[in-house]
């Protein structure tokens, strides 16, 4: 064997390891971009299930929030509706202190009086016919 075959006979075997040496790098590369890939995938699923949770979230928060403007206008309504009570409430109680309470205080009154002058006539009555 001369030195050229010999030569040649090294390059061929240096080429075959290089050839493994890079067959074995491009696999392993391939595999990490494989499980990164993987892991990409799951990471945007995961995203996209939190970004649907959220849409599902302020679809109800957006309902909540109708039903308390909904709940604001009603108490809203409710409070402008005693203002306006208030005007004549107001009124029927001052009416009340000056007319209807005396009238009720002269009636019961009347009543206790009525009561007394009843019983002194009963209680003459009833002496009288003791007496006999």
């Amino acid at each position: 064997m001369d030195a050229q075959t010999v030569l040649y006979l090294s390059l061929a075997v240096a080429v075959v390891a290089l050839v493994v040496v890079v067959s074995i790098a491009l696999l392993s590369i391939r595999r990490n971009v494989d499980r990164i890939t993987r892991r990409v995938d799951e990471s945007l699923r995961q995203f996209e299930m939190t970004a649907e949770d959220v849409r599902k979230n302020n679809v109800a928060v957006r309902e909540i929030l109708s039903d308390v403007e909904r709940s604001v206008s009603n108490v809203k309504h409710l409070t402008e509706g005693v203002r306006a009570l208030r005007g004549p409430v107001d009124v029927a109680a001052k009416v009340l202190d000056h007319a209807v309470s005396p009238a009720l205080v002269n009636v019961a009154s009347l009543l206790v009086g009525f009561k007394a002058a009843t019983s002194h006539i009963l209680e003459r009555f009833v002496r009288k016919e003791e007496k006999k």
